[in-house]
């Protein structure tokens, strides 16, 4: 078994350097930074115990000696690896809080899938003993993984809520890396029977994707850390959690009796006639401020008018002035009629055509 040898070195020649690079090349202020050092060492965990998986096949040779030796050392070592890496990305999207079930799950499901290869491994007497009950801490495994893949669906559509709601802007490249890192860690880890089991192509076809996941999950979160977007989503997160105490500390106020949404909608029709739409960059706090009403409220307002989100909102404003301005000014180039609109150049003509179905061009004729 050659191939599977080569494959072996190769991950390990390959899972090293990203490894190494995760521990010891980050930026100060990532370091600093409680929730995205804690991500960072859950990862470099995942990876050392990938690590330290293919190195002891390559060594003992164990898939040459059979499957079943094989897949023993895979769900011993892989139930870990997948574990830290899972917690790794829903503590970036949780900011941290992580609850008790999500951090010791994995604990019974290791001992569970560990005691069902042991119970396999008890007798001779029947051969396909050992392989079913692999075959089955396979499927506990895969239960604990799917547990996983439903809660970083479920923060990504919080998370993007938590967007909406604060910046005029849709900010869903914010969230590309979250979307995809949750395939990739689902496919990989749902796939697990396959590194296992299978053989031959099969195999080979798998373990290319397999490094290519790897590869990218490490890349992008090494790209999440290093730039803006921790910050912008944390910004959105501590307003949305701001917003819920203001909540709580005016709970005998009515929020959405008739009378102070009357309020709210003038001030809101005052600082829309004012332009101050119109301001690239805008956020809910910073309308809220110079509406002069508290941000839950105008988050009320904005829920109550029938708008999915501010960000919704502040859209069909923007849009409703460019077809004005289009109108009006028909000479007007895209990058004036967009400064001129709050938009910003590079999404103006994406959005325009998602809102209205045409371009800034075919509505002007």
């Amino acid at each position: 078994q050659p191939t599977i040898s080569y494959m072996q070195f190769a991950a390990i020649t390959l899972l090293t350097p990203l490894a190494i690079t995760l521990a010891i090349w980050m930026p100060r202020r990532v370091s600093d930074d409680k929730v995205a050092n804690r991500s960072r060492w859950l990862m470099v965990g995942g990876l050392v115990l990938l690590i330290a998986q293919f190195a002891l096949q390559f060594v003992l040779g164990l898939r040459q000696k059979g499957v079943p030796q094989a897949a023993m050392l895979n769900l011993f070592l892989f139930i870990p690896t997948s574990i830290l890496l899972s917690l790794s990305v829903l503590n970036l999207q949780r900011q941290g809080r992580l609850t008790r079930m999500e951090w010791w799950i994995g604990v019974p499901t290791w001992l569970l899938s560990m005691g069902l290869i042991a119970w396999g491994a008890m007798t001779n007497d029947e051969p396909n003993r050992l392989l079913r009950a692999e075959m089955a801490a396979s499927i506990v495994y895969a239960a604990m993984q799917l547990f996983f893949s439903v809660k970083h669906i479920r923060e990504v559509r919080r998370m993007q809520l938590v967007l909406d709601s604060y910046y005029d802007h849709e900010r869903h490249g914010l969230l590309t890396w979250f979307r995809i890192s949750i395939v990739v860690l689902s496919v990989l880890s749902l796939s697990v029977p396959v590194l296992i089991f299978a053989s031959g192509l099969p195999l080979a076809l798998y373990g290319l994707f397999f490094f290519f996941g790897i590869f990218y999950l490490w890349l992008m979160f090494m790209r999440y850390l290093d730039n803006q977007t921790l910050l912008q989503v944390r910004v959105a997160e501590e307003n949305a959690t701001e917003e819920e105490s203001e909540k709580q500390k005016a709970k005998s106020e009515k929020i959405a009796s008739p009378e102070v949404m009357q309020r709210v909608g003038q001030a809101v029709e005052a600082w829309v006639n004012s332009g101050g739409h119109l301001r690239n960059g805008i956020t809910s706090s910073d309308a809220a401020r110079e509406m002069q009403i508290p941000r839950y409220q105008l988050t009320a307002w904005v829920t109550a008018s029938g708008h999915e989100s501010f960000t919704r909102w502040m859209t069909k404003l923007r849009i409703e002035e460019a077809k004005r301005m289009l109108k009006e000014n028909p000479k007007w180039s895209n990058e004036h009629i967009a400064d001129h609109c709050g938009f910003t150049r590079t999404n103006f003509q994406r959005t325009f055509k998602k809102e209205t179905g045409l371009s800034p061009t075919e509505f002007c004729r």
